[in-house]
């Protein structure tokens, strides 16, 4: 089997912890909200709460040369449906303080950067995130002093795909000079990150929080995927 030179990660879900996402939701819900308002443009609120519902169901809007993200164009077309429009300036705060209130029910793992700290230098580190604002990405990752540790950080809305596409981590392989599989991935969803690393030929390594860490060794899925209960047995894993 091919020595593993790199460790590469999901964000949200694998390094952050998500926390309660029902009140997450009403958090994004009410700061959309609270900006229409402070706009001063009228607006139906029963309108607001079905498209809400559907924001993330809507098919995403084709890409345009406009300067704004995947985020704030899906919020384009919701304010547009409620019959507002707001200038760009505007457009952004919503943005802004709609993804700001639901990543504050999010928190870094407690074993993040210790991991990491002690897989830096002996492998390469990546960050493959799908994330449809990517400038929110780029400034978490500033703000919690996380962007040290990896040679590379990929964004879906940055290049414009997402996983389970395979073509989102050739950035990443490319950036760290590896080959696919040299590396394995570290995600949480197995519908986007570990069939997106398997079908990219990286090695996945599934995350449950659920499972109860009780010093076994790491389980199997059915399919050969290594399943682990915390990021600490990350290190555990490559040695």
């Amino acid at each position: 089997m091919t020595e593993i030179r790199g460790v590469f990660f999901d964000l949200y879900g694998t390094l952050l912890c998500y926390g309660n996402m029902e009140a997450a939701g009403e958090s994004w819900f009410h700061a959309i909200r609270r900006e229409l308002v402070a706009s001063g443009r009228a607006f139906d609120e029963e309108t607001l709460i079905r498209l809400c519902e559907e924001f993330l169901l809507q098919p995403e809007p084709p890409v345009q040369d406009d300067g704004l993200t995947v985020y704030e164009r899906r919020m384009r077309v919701l304010v547009g449906e409620l019959e507002v429009e707001l200038e760009v300036e505007e457009l952004r705060r919503v943005s802004e303080a709609s993804v700001a209130a639901w990543h504050a029910h999010t928190s870094l793992d407690p074993e993040a950067k210790s991991v990491l700290g002690e897989l830096q230098g002996r492998y390469k580190l990546a960050l493959i995130s799908n994330f449809d604002h990517p400038p929110h990405v780029h400034r978490l990752l500033d703000e919690l002093a996380l962007r040290p540790f990896f040679d590379a950080v990929v964004v879906s809305g940055d290049v414009g795909v997402k996983k389970p596409d395979p073509a989102i981590f050739a950035p990443a392989l490319e950036q760290t000079g590896l080959v696919a599989d040299e590396a394995i991935f570290v995600g949480d969803s197995p519908e986007d990150d570990i069939a997106g690393a398997k079908a990219a030929g990286l090695r996945p390594v599934l995350i449950r929080r659920s499972l109860s860490a009780d010093g076994s060794e790491p389980a199997w899925t059915e399919d050969g995927v290594r399943v682990i209960a915390g990021l600490r047995e990350v290190v555990e894993l490559v040695g």
